[in-house]
């Protein structure tokens, strides 16, 4: 009888080989989905997703000085909903009352402003669920200690926790949209 070991242990090797390339050809970082949005609402988004970003690192160094930020977030998210299709419409329209919500907070209060922006968080992450094209370069990070809602949107890689500040700023990992 011939010894069969070679040939299952070739077989199981190339299976993980294939299912490496397999793995690699479906993440985002491969092949970007095509937007399928115009052009002034892509660049709208990117508007509120960097203001956005200006307010998750204030609060995330403990600062609470995210009004002008949180504006600029309110308002580059409805100009956006008035150019978007309705699949994206009425997220951006809830981005932007929450960020309009968090920008009518009193600045000196900092545990408030965490709640106000886990609500524009989760309306953040909505609109690019919505639409794939908008997820490229842009990360999920999910803190489990966090009160209330416990995800957030970051351009750059590594945790930078809004909702623990200087307290526990590494606290997280990477979640999906």
């Amino acid at each position: 009888m011939m010894n069969r070991r070679p040939a299952v242990l070739l077989v199981c090797a190339a299976i993980g080989v294939a299912s490496i390339f397999i793995g690699c050809s479906k993440s985002r970082e491969a092949v970007p989905e095509p937007s399928t949005l115009p052009a002034e609402t892509t660049a709208r988004i990117d508007e509120a997703v960097a203001a956005y970003d200006v307010v998750r690192g204030a609060l995330a160094e403990d600062r609470g000085d995210v009004k002008p930020s949180a504006t600029e977030l309110a308002d580059a998210a409805r100009l956006a909903s008035a150019s978007s299709p309705d699949t994206v419409r009425r997220p951006l329209e809830e981005l932007a009352s929450a960020a309009q919500r968090l920008a009518g907070l009193d600045t000196r209060d900092v545990d408030s402003a965490r709640e106000a922006f886990g609500d524009v968080s989760r309306a953040l992450i909505s609109v690019l669920s919505a639409e794939p094209s908008l997820q490229q370069g842009r990360h999920v990070y999910e803190c489990p200690m966090a009160k209330g809602y416990k995800k957030w949107v970051q351009v750059s890689e590594g945790v930078s926790n809004p909702y623990m500040g200087s307290d526990m700023p590494q606290c997280g990992t990477e979640a999906g949209f």
